[in-house]
């Protein structure tokens, strides 16, 4: 199974879908910055698929076989009665737009992962006039989990094209209570210190179609700073939140020394298209972490 069609079964069997509609917006008052200073941004657009989302997305989704998939993750977690398909516009090379035909925050559901929005719809030909740029024109809105909420409004990333690899996007600490609440994917071991959550770009998984596992957790490399000031380069101790078929993976590491980044080696794992990933490190987001 693709990772595809793997995300659209995870999506079809939650049964939570945001379309087109014309409900009501909370009456909430948005501010500029979270409360670590943090104004909300998009951190990627993907062109994970191009006209191929299989025949059984229309559970979900009418219309949508044979349509585009553009994961598009942001830097907050957002509030789910705000999520819209016409809060949001891709932009093709030649400056077409479109509206998305649907968007759906599956399988990215769990505590800490409602930020990867997929947009499905007609968002241009890969090997023509290609997706360019997404832009946020409605009220989407944090769900205010580090203060807030915060208005996406405005903002704006560049795809990435149907033909590169997925990367790595954003690495934030996981807090202790979060990781205490049930999700869909496997577990941290108990004897666990710290966690990092690696959010991709797009789902991905090996290139022969496993899960993610024990292989691929000593591919990752995360970088710690040592109480002396020094810094280590370690391979996690388990790797979790797999079985879940979504974008984000647990490191899970055995010191509370500090995370500082996240790295993955090139050419191990595939987005839906079946493209490798290249080198990817990307800095640990520790914003969330009382100082």
């Amino acid at each position: 199974m693709s990772w595809c069609s793997a995300f659209v079964l995870a999506a079809v069997s939650l049964a939570a879908t945001s379309c087109s509609s014309q409900e009501p917006r909370p009456a909430v008052t948005p501010v500029a910055l979270d409360a670590s200073g943090q104004p909300a941004r998009l951190l990627s657009a993907f062109h994970g698929l191009d006209n191929d989302l299989p025949f059984r997305a229309h559970a979900f989704c009418l219309g949508a076989a044979g349509k585009d998939g553009m994961p598009v993750v942001l830097s907050h977690t957002v509030d789910e009665e705000t999520v819209q398909a016409e809060d949001f516009r891709v932009f093709t090379r030649s400056g077409a737009e479109s509206t998305p035909l649907c968007v759906t925050l599956q399988p990215s559901v769990d505590e800490g992962e409602r930020r990867t929005v997929l947009l499905i719809g007609e968002f241009g030909d890969a090997d023509g006039d290609a997706p360019a740029k997404v832009a946020v024109v409605g009220d989407l809105l944090s769900d205010g989990a580090t203060g807030g909420p915060v208005s996406f409004r405005g903002t704006t990333v560049q795809v990435t094209p149907l033909s590169a690899g997925p990367n790595l996007v954003l690495a934030e600490v996981v807090p202790p209570d979060e990781r205490s609440v049930s999700g869909r994917g496997s577990a941290c071991p108990t004897e666990t210190r710290q966690v990092i959550r690696a959010t991709w770009a797009g789902g991905v998984r090996p290139a022969n179609g496993d899960d993610s596992g024990d292989t691929e957790r000593a591919l990752y490399r995360v970088t710690v700073e040592r109480a002396d000031g020094t810094r280590d380069e370690i391979a996690p101790a388990a790797l979790a939140d797999l079985g879940d078929n979504d974008n984000n993976h647990h490191v899970c590491l055995d010191t509370v020394d500090p995370a500082v980044s996240v790295a993955f080696p090139a050419g191990h794992l595939v987005d839906p298209n079946q493209d490798l990933n290249p080198d990817t490190r990307i800095d640990v987001n520790r914003a969330n972490v009382p100082s």
